[in-house]
């Protein structure tokens, strides 16, 4: 659910021109499906079902794999749910109101949630220790989704961090068992996993064909990296609406050009809203950040942006909830790593949702 930031480390948006913005891009060379070799740590082997004491980076992180349900000959697109900040992994998997996303693997595709670091391996811990402000230069626990907004947070400038690693050798090291289709692998989440979704996407466009960042995070800050007060990045993203913005959740400066990828950004509409409580009250707003969001993939040549709203507010999508997944998880798989975003045809949502190819144009 929320992704609960207080204003003093959750300095965000910007300003500045489009033309200052290609000058400040960081041109990044675009490898078409380019992966890892599949392998795993010495001694593991992935199982259905929960998956403990991988080491990786020094640490023992876990996952939960729900294979694919019917026809085995075909290869199983990939799907790599994350939950936020105060629901659990398992909720995220089978609680409906959290995502029921393992219900997915009914449906053909291979299903790989990574528990959150916090979590301790724990699958069933919700808010707890995962509920609270980042530390080693992260802007906020459950997953390094955002460089913090103070120096610190400077080291994660053109670092992706150990989540976003760990979710790559997560797949490969399935794939040593599993055979899956290398050209759909696909990550989304909520909140702060959607948050954690778009730094995925932006630092690793060679290995995801796309994603849906839902109600995630951009961190949106001035053009050269500094940030912005809470109050003040959502003055800039409403002056300005169609710019795109430099972000922390990001590179900086961000990608001149992404690989090939497919993005599903959503919008919980005019509820997408997050309350820290207490004094410091109102402390996330999405429509901004999924303005900014939207309005740098839909300027990329090599991805396609389907922009959708709807009225669920700060929570995984509750209108026809299966639904709107499968809608949503074959959009994706219909877009394959390398295609042509020219020969993209986007189908109708499921009722309760408008959906758009390119930028969000019903936010301001």
């Amino acid at each position: 659910m929320g992704n609960v930031l207080i204003p003093a480390s959750r300095a965000m948006r910007r300003s500045g021109s489009g033309a200052a913005l290609a000058l400040t891009l960081l041109i990044a060379p675009v490898a078409a499906a380019a992966h890892e070799r599949p392998a795993c740590p010495e001694g593991f082997e992935p199982q259905a079902g929960l998956n403990k004491d991988f080491e990786f980076e020094g640490q023992k992180r876990a996952f939960i794999v729900v294979p694919p349900v019917g026809d085995t000959d075909r290869l199983p697109p990939v799907w790599v749910p994350m939950s936020g900040t105060v629901e659990s992994a398992n909720w995220n998997l089978h609680v409906l109101r959290s995502g029921n996303n393992a219900k997915l693997a009914e449906a053909g595709f291979m299903v790989i949630a990574p528990i959150r670091q916090c979590a301790e391996q724990d699958p069933d811990l919700a808010a707890g220790a995962c509920n609270g402000p980042g530390s080693n230069g992260w802007n906020w626990n459950p997953w390094n989704d955002g460089r913090a907004a103070g120096p610190e947070g400077d080291k994660w400038r053109q670092d992706a961090g150990p989540d976003a690693r760990f979710f790559k050798a997560m797949v490969g090291c399935v794939a040593t068992r599993w055979k899956l289709d290398r050209k759909r692998y696909y990550i989304g989440g909520i909140s702060a996993g959607g948050t954690m979704t778009n730094r995925a996407l932006l630092f690793d466009s060679h290995f995801w064909a796309g994603g849906m960042p839902i109600s995630g995070e951009w961190y949106v800050g001035n053009d050269d990296g500094s940030p912005l007060s809470f109050n003040d990045a959502r003055a800039a993203v409403a002056a300005d609406p169609k710019k795109v913005f430099q972000g922390r959740v990001g590179p900086h400066p961000l990608p001149a050009r992404l690989g090939p990828e497919i993005v599903i950004t959503v919008w919980g509409g005019e509820k997408d809203l997050w309350d820290c409580g207490g004094a410091i009250g109102l402390c996330a707003d999405y429509r901004p950040s999924t303005q900014a969001a939207s309005n740098y993939f839909s300027s990329q040549p090599n991805v396609v942006h389907v922009a959708c709203s709807s009225t669920h507010g700060h929570m995984w999508p509750q209108i026809g909830t299966d639904a709107f997944n499968l809608w949503a998880l074959r959009t994706l798989a219909s877009h394959p790593k390398g295609s042509s975003p020219e020969s993209f045809r986007l189908t109708p949502p499921p009722d309760g949702y408008a959906c758009k190819i390119g930028r969000f144009e019903d936010h301001y």
